[in-house]
């Protein structure tokens, strides 16, 4: 059997829920997060906002590739 039809037969999934994507808070600040860095702000302070002010649990690395996934989305 080849991945392809290995994958498409396979019905497991992980149980990963984005942060973002836990509660409707969460989602709130993400979207206040990639508009403030449109707007120009750093990642570097989107970041320490979601981790200090809003209890996200991510890395500033992954923030910040998260940032920019979402602006090219």
């Amino acid at each position: 059997m080849s991945l392809k039809d290995f994958a498409e037969k396979d019905r497991v999934r992980t149980g990963y829920t984005p942060w973002r994507e836990l509660n409707d808070d969460n989602a709130k600040a993400w979207e206040e997060a990639v508009e403030g860095y449109k707007s120009g702000i750093a990642a570097s302070v989107v970041s320490r906002w979601l981790r200090k002010d809003k209890g996200c649990p991510l890395t500033d690395s992954t923030i910040r590739k998260g940032l920019i996934a979402s602006i090219n989305e």
